[in-house]
């Protein structure tokens, strides 16, 4: 079995000028992440992000995206693997990030690193914050995972199937992780990765462990249990796969002082 290195960038909300808020500058923290990521020496295998990409949907933040993760991907030899949000539009995340045609229904992918599959599912509901996976979405797993991978399975999801502690996080989650846990039961499912909240959490579904990861433009204040409290914040994920199992580590990005 190979050794897999992946990095989760997530809930990167690109705007079209200037920071998203006082406690947010969503460009500057994406680039100080990679910038963290390559004076670090690390050779990721794949970059993974998990939605919230573009904080409106504008075709610009997509095409600014894709320059920084093709730039900061070709230095490593690295694949990309996107994957819609709430925030996203399909339509313009199809074109500028898949260079795929408009097409009806969700954006379901399954992309290879060697032996490992990634399966990139997408739980949006256009016009909504909250998740869900359609049956067409669950079917489309199912397919994918008739046959075993040499070196296991990652799902990745952006609305995370395990609860916030966050009241109003919790009930923008995804709306039918039963579906999921059913789907992956059994399964070679190495770990189901998440973002949308904003912060970390660690949980299981279907005998799967499951993460999800901080996001890039801005933490959520965990301790906030009725409010969504904006803190500064930039964090990725590294999650290695192997022999010896999955483990996932946080990486905490430094930002200018006062940010």
């Amino acid at each position: 079995m190979a050794e897999h290195l992946l990095i989760q960038l997530t809930d990167v909300h690109l705007t079209l000028e200037g920071p998203l808020s006082a406690y947010s500058d969503p460009r500057r923290n994406l680039v100080a992440a990679l910038e963290t990521l390559a004076a670090s020496g690390l050779r990721p295998d794949v970059f993974i992000l998990t939605g919230d990409l573009a904080n409106a949907g504008d075709p610009a933040c997509y095409q600014d995206l894709a320059r920084i993760m093709d730039e900061a991907s070709t230095r490593v030899g690295a694949t990309v693997v996107y994957l819609p949000g709430n925030h996203d539009l399909r339509p313009a995340f199809r074109r500028h990030l898949l260079g795929q045609p408009e097409a009806p229904g969700p954006v379901n992918q399954v992309h290879w690193h060697d032996g490992l599959r990634i399966v990139a599912l997408d739980t949006s509901v256009p016009g909504e914050d909250a998740g869900l996976l359609t049956p067409e979405s669950i079917e489309f797993l199912a397919t994918s995972l008739s046959d075993p991978a040499p070196d296991g399975t990652i799902v990745a999801v952006h609305h995370p199937p395990v609860a916030s502690p966050i009241g109003p996080m919790a009930r923008i989650m995804l709306r039918n992780p039963e579906a999921l846990a059913a789907t992956i039961e059994g399964r070679d499912v190495r770990l189901v990765i998440a973002g949308h909240n904003h912060h970390e959490t660690a949980g299981t579904l279907g005998g799967a462990p499951v993460w999800v990861s901080p996001a890039s433009a801005y933490r959520l204040d965990v301790l906030s249990r009725e409010a969504t409290r904006g803190v500064p914040g930039c964090a990725l994920s590294r999650i290695d796969v192997g022999v010896a199992g999955t483990t996932v580590h946080v990486i905490e990005v430094p930002l200018p002082t006062g940010t």
